[in-house]
């Protein structure tokens, strides 16, 4: 697929993340990209970091573009259907572009129930750690999406990490697992410096050796070919310190907190989907 221009609907965080994934891994030239973000300074600070140019006029700001990019939160799409500029933007897209989403809980039923005339929708389901170009996402289309086109977005979301091509009958726990994962893994970054500090530990020190202990763990993981239980027994040794602290966390109910953490924010996006 020849992408000629996108237009970014939104310019926060994520959609930051997916502008400087595409244009640091040459994917399109910055000049290609234009945005339209309702706020003066988010957009004048993407303006002036990624050199990109904003619209204030969809229906001049749509003309060839081929990928628009919704990149803002559920909630929000609930007013488009009022607002004047997305009237225009729902109005004025044309078969051949490819409309791509990143908003939690909002369906390809839905989208395509606002974007009467475009065949070629892709959901997408990213998480923060693409700020850092270590996210990962999830990936479902329209049958009417050809090869060409899929495989230009699943680029750009290489370029922020790692992508998973999945039914959509799956997003919603997708969204309650690495959607919102990551903010249950810097609660248990928290809980383990508080636990160092509670120890004796300064707190520099403590949190370091969280967030280090955490990561190099998970790259660990990543990389090896023993399952995440075998790697666990590993470390857990008969009678030891590891086993203590084990027993206590299961004792405490971590495991089906985390559980039903997932299964809660599941849950939260059908509910979003449905609003």
């Amino acid at each position: 697929m020849n992408i000629n221009n996108i237009l970014f609907i939104g310019a926060g965080n994520m959609g930051q993340s997916i502008i400087d994934g595409i244009i640091k891994n040459g994917l399109i030239h910055h000049e290609k990209i234009s945005i339209y973000e309702p706020d003066d300074k988010v957009a004048e600070s993407v303006v002036s970091k990624y050199k990109v140019k904003r619209i204030c006029d969809i229906e001049t700001g749509i003309k060839n573009v081929s990928v628009i990019i919704i990149a803002v939160k559920p909630q929000i799409f609930k007013g488009f259907y009022e607002n004047s500029d997305m009237s225009i933007l729902r109005s004025s897209v044309e078969k051949n572009c490819v409309v791509v989403s990143i908003m939690a809980g909002i369906n390809i039923e839905t989208l395509k129930d606002f974007f009467k005339s475009a065949n070629s929708i892709v959901r997408v389901m990213p998480n923060t750690p693409a700020l850092i170009g270590k996210g990962v996402s999830a990936l479902c289309c329209t049958k009417e999406t050809g090869k060409d086109e899929f495989d230009s977005v699943v680029s750009m979301f290489n370029s922020i990490g790692e992508s998973v091509v999945i039914d959509e009958k799956y997003f919603d726990a997708v969204t309650g697992l690495s959607g919102s994962g990551p903010a249950y893994v810097l609660m248990f970054i928290e809980a383990l410096t508080q636990g160092g500090i509670l120890s004796g530990l300064p707190k520099n020190v403590a949190e370091k050796l969280a967030i280090a202990t955490v990561t190099g763990t998970s790259m660990m993981a990543q990389v090896s070919d023993k399952s995440v239980e075998d790697l666990r027994h590993m470390v857990t040794s008969p009678g030891g310190t590891t086993i203590a602290g084990v027993t206590e966390l299961e004792n405490r109910g971590l495991r089906s907190a985390v559980i039903n953490a997932v299964y809660k924010a599941s849950e939260r996006s059908k509910e979003l989907g449905k609003q």
